[in-house]
């Protein structure tokens, strides 16, 4: 998919949780994604745990 595709499909998505919808939710359901992630792409993109990882480590180089 291209990046420009890719960008339409999110914003399409994205769109809806104005709306109130759960923005995995709608990933997990719509085609276009699934044809290029599978569920657990999806959890993992998802994990907070990873993009949160280094934050004890952000605060000790800013508290420190």
């Amino acid at each position: 998919m291209s990046r420009e595709d890719a960008y339409g499909v999110v914003q399409r998505n994205a769109m809806q949780v104005w709306q109130g919808a759960d923005f995995k939710s709608l990933l997990e359901a719509d085609e276009d994604v699934t044809a290029f992630l599978s569920a657990e792409d999806l959890a993992d993109l998802f994990d907070l745990a990873y993009h949160t990882r280094n934050v004890d480590i952000i605060f000790a180089r800013v508290f420190d």
